[in-house]
């Protein structure tokens, strides 16, 4: 079969060592010449794949998440969380939680939300006797966090491969991925409880701490509304919002804030386009694979087989959840969701599913994959930055990853969690 020789050669090109873009590049040369298909298709759907107007959207999101990191934002959102915060039990391992979620909602890039929380907080967090293990493990989470809650990138991509509507996709994602930040901030009060990690009575809290905080990072705090906000009203696309997102984060870690010089920024621009060539790159190739996969069939024969396990809804979703975890492990999100995701959708009309929760079961399986190895991004910067093994921050995230799971389950079974924000504007 075509498409099963053309997966055993991408998976030799990838042990070899082959960066990931030339082994999808390979792969679909052989399977051209092995199918006897003309080798143009790879150029035409090289450019196909990066010929969307949604994709515009990646190179001003991963900018912005630049400018957070160098421009004092992530720090005044830590700051504020923790004069909220700060002062219970494992404090500042919920502060690295929370301002998680208000990254998510600022930069659309999971890597740069794990090196901005982490950057700043893991330092903290040993001063005050936290394990590096457990304080690069729950740094880690601001990573699957930045996927789930508007702006994503992942959901951009994904919205271009399915055909849904962004905005509906960032809608959707905010009663997940605020039931998993605050689910982790509660696994994190616990353990550090039982652990006796952050000792109380370190930080006071104080409503004129609180006022002050927020003062300072009030500029910093608007940047998610006015993102999302101004997609949502309507007043701009998501392309736009990201543009826009950019020019604000300037101002504010230029003008306001004033840690960002103009001799940082051919640093930082460099930085973003590195980034984004790599991200546009790479689903441009995995696009051919994409539609060679497609050309073969694979979509209805992957429902048939899903099928032939079971008629049971559920015993399906059960094994797709496996498959997506196991395929997590191994492959980046970007890639698996321009190459699995026209496989889902016969799939989940087949379900009755609506396209929303497929995506959100899609994304978050996927995420748990960025604190998993071999290929856990997220968990690989933030052992990096807190100075330990992958190994030891993995069997820490453990925990995480399970609550992770709970969660993930929760949304199998109830739709309306991923179709209940976005109902209230249709």
């Amino acid at each position: 079969m075509l498409v099963l020789s053309l997966v055993i050669v991408f998976l030799i090109c990838t042990l070899a060592g082959m960066p990931l873009f030339f082994a999808f590049g390979v792969s679909a040369a052989y399977a051209c010449i092995a199918g006897d298909l003309p080798l143009q298709i790879i150029a035409q759907r090289l450019m196909i794949g990066m010929d969307s107007f949604a994709l515009l959207a990646i190179p001003g999101f991963v900018l912005v998440g630049e400018i957070m990191c160098q421009g004092g934002i992530s720090r005044r959102a830590v700051d504020f969380s923790n004069s909220l915060i700060g002062h219970l039990r494992g404090g500042l391992s919920m502060v690295a939680v929370s301002t998680g979620m208000v990254m998510g909602g600022i930069s659309g890039s999971a890597v740069a939300d794990t090196a901005a929380v982490a950057t700043v907080l893991v330092p903290s967090m040993v001063e005050e006797n936290y394990p590096k293990e457990f304080s690069s493990a729950v740094v880690g989470t601001a990573g699957p966090l930045g996927n789930i809650i508007p702006p994503s990138i992942p959901m951009i991509v994904y919205s271009m491969v399915a055909g849904l509507s962004v905005l509906d996709l960032f809608l959707a994602g905010y009663i997940p991925g605020m039931m998993i930040g605050f689910s982790l901030m509660v696994l994190c009060y616990f353990i550090s409880k039982r652990r006796r990690y952050g000792p109380p009575g370190k930080y006071r809290f104080s409503w004129q701490n609180v006022g002050l905080t927020l003062k300072r990072s009030i500029m910093a705090l608007l940047t998610p509304l006015i993102i999302v906000g101004g997609i949502v009203s309507g007043v701009f696309t998501p392309t736009e919002s990201a543009m826009i997102g950019v020019v604000y984060a300037l101002i504010v870690a230029m003008l306001i804030y004033n840690e960002l010089s103009w001799r940082e920024m051919p640093a930082v621009l460099l930085g973003s386009a590195k980034t984004t060539a790599k991200l546009v790159i790479i689903i441009a190739t995995a696009s051919v694979f994409s539609y060679i996969s497609i050309n073969e069939g694979i979509p209805e024969l992957f429902t048939d087989f899903m099928f032939g396990i079971s008629k049971n809804k559920y015993v399906i979703l059960l094994f797709l959840n496996l498959i997506l975890l196991i395929t997590g492990l191994i492959i980046d999100i970007l890639v698996a969701t321009v190459i699995i995701v026209p496989v889902l959708i016969p799939l989940g009309e087949a379900l009755a599913m609506d396209p929303l929760q497929m995506a959100m079961i899609f994304v978050l399986n996927m995420s748990i994959g960025l604190l998993t190895p071999p290929v856990g991004y997220c968990l690989f910067v933030s052992s990096t930055i807190a100075g330990v093994s992958v190994e030891d921050t993995a069997v820490n995230a453990i925990p995480v990853i399970l609550t992770m799971l709970g969660i993930l389950a929760l949304l199998n079974v109830f739709p309306q969690l991923s179709l209940f924000v976005p109902g209230l504007i249709h």
